[in-house]
């Protein structure tokens, strides 16, 4: 039945993410970024990074989690 359990992950609302601050990037799998950029299809990888898509550019790669927050109109109601 995992086609059913696609189905219901595509239903989720993805997260968008806003950057804080701006980020150039230091290594070639690192994304720049600037302050206000938008960010989507994030996954956390460690404690202190994560990757995404920086939407004004294109540009997927990782960067500091601790330089973005989750965008206001995507956080959960509860």
């Amino acid at each position: 039945m995992p086609h059913i359990h696609q189905n219901h992950q595509s239903q989720v609302k993805q997260r968008v993410y806003i950057a804080m601050y701006d980020y150039e990037a230091n290594d070639s799998d690192e994304v720049s970024f600037r302050e206000g950029d938008y960010i989507s299809n994030v996954t956390s990888i460690d404690e202190g990074w994560m990757t995404g898509q920086v939407l004004r550019t294109g540009r997927t790669g990782m960067l500091p989690a601790n330089y973005v927050e989750l965008a206001p109109d995507t956080r959960p109601s509860h």
